[in-house]
Formats: structure tokens, C-alpha cells, sequence
């Protein structure tokens, strides 16, 4: 019969016939393991925002050079208010090329700054603060991250760029047989 040691047990107080138990030693806990992403508030993390809020700057700015440049257009086209009824309105001295160019400038301004704002965003979320980051990140996800190289493939690789340039080699000697020079 199989008898199964409880909690209780353990707590009856030693008997005559039980050596008394020694203390067990505290076992050694291991330190937590680092954070992944450094503090919000390090210089690192800082930077990484700093390029955020300054492409959150930019588009809010841009956002409202757009706003005040429709709100233009949109006053010119509006009559005055002394004016009469009867007459069309004016469409002012526009060239349709110049509002084309100044929307499409706006656009490009309104995207850039989106971008900037964007790519603040990536890096502090992925914790990329230069481009030794970025690449050290990029060969993680792309084969061996620590720099090791696979020798077997680089050896068939090897012996694929030999086995072809081996015969093209020979087509170039088939084609060109040498010639003898007589002097």
C-alpha cells in the first residue's frame, strides 16, 4: 500500500525516533531578467520620442498651413456682401497649374511630416535609436544574427559557382581552340 506524504504530516513536531530537521539554507533567487525596452524617461528612450513629437509638431503645422490655404480659396470664391445678385461671381485671377502645384506641395508637406511622425513612432516602439540598430535588427530576421555563417551552404555555393564557370570555360576553349603562333 502506497502512503502519500501531506502538508500535515510535515508539520507534526519530530519524534524521538525522527532526527530533528536542520534549517534548510535560503535558496539563491536569480535577479529578474532585463527589460527589453530601456525606462520611458532614459536618454535613449528620449531620443526615440524626440523624433516622434517633432514629426507630430511638423504635421500639425502642416495641417494647418493646409487648413488656412483651403479656407483662402474658399473665401475667394465666396461673394462680398455689397455685391449684386444678378452678377456671376468672379473667380479671381486664378491659374489652375499654381493651385495644382500648391496642392500638390501641400500633400507632399502633410506626408513628409506624417512620415517623420511615423518613423519616431517605429523606432521607439521597436527600440531602434541609430542605423547600427536598425542593421543589427535586420540581420537577426535575415539568416544567423550573430555574424555566424553556414559552411555547408557557402561550400555548395562554392563548388555550384566552380562547376559553372568551369564550363563556360571550356565553351570558350571549344569555341576558340588555341593557336599556334610560328615564328
Amino acid at each position: 500500500m502506497v502512503t502519500i506524504a501531506s502538508d500535515r504530516d510535515a508539520a507534526v513536531e519530530p519524534t524521538p525516533s525522527q532526527p530533528p530537521s536542520t534549517p534548510r539554507e535560503p535558496v539563491p533567487v536569480a535577479p529578474p531578467p532585463p527589460q527589453p525596452h530601456p525606462p520611458i524617461l532614459s536618454q535613449r528612450s528620449l531620443k526615440q520620442l524626440g523624433l516622434f513629437f517633432a514629426g507630430t509638431g511638423f504635421l500639425a503645422l502642416s495641417i494647418l498651413i493646409t487648413r488656412r490655404s483651403v479656407v483662402r480659396k474658399i473665401r475667394a470664391t465666396a461673394p462680398r456682401f455689397y455685391t449684386q445678385s444678378n452678377r456671376p461671381v468672379g473667380k479671381g485671377d486664378s491659374d489652375s497649374s499654381l493651385i495644382a502645384f500648391e496642392a500638390l506641395s501641400l500633400a507632399t508637406l502633410n506626408m513628409m511630416s506624417a512620415s517623420v511622425m511615423v518613423t519616431g513612432g517605429l523606432s521607439w516602439a521597436f527600440n531602434i535609436s541609430n542605423i547600427e540598430d536598425l542593421r543589427a535588427k535586420a540581420r537577426g530576421h535575415v539568416g544567423a544574427g550573430d555574424g555566424k555563417t553556414d559552411e555547408e551552404a557557402e561550400k555548395q555555393m562554392e563548388e555550384w559557382v566552380d562547376k559553372i564557370l568551369g564550363r563556360r570555360d571550356q565553351q570558350e576553349q571549344e569555341a576558340n581552340p588555341p593557336s599556334k603562333k610560328t615564328d
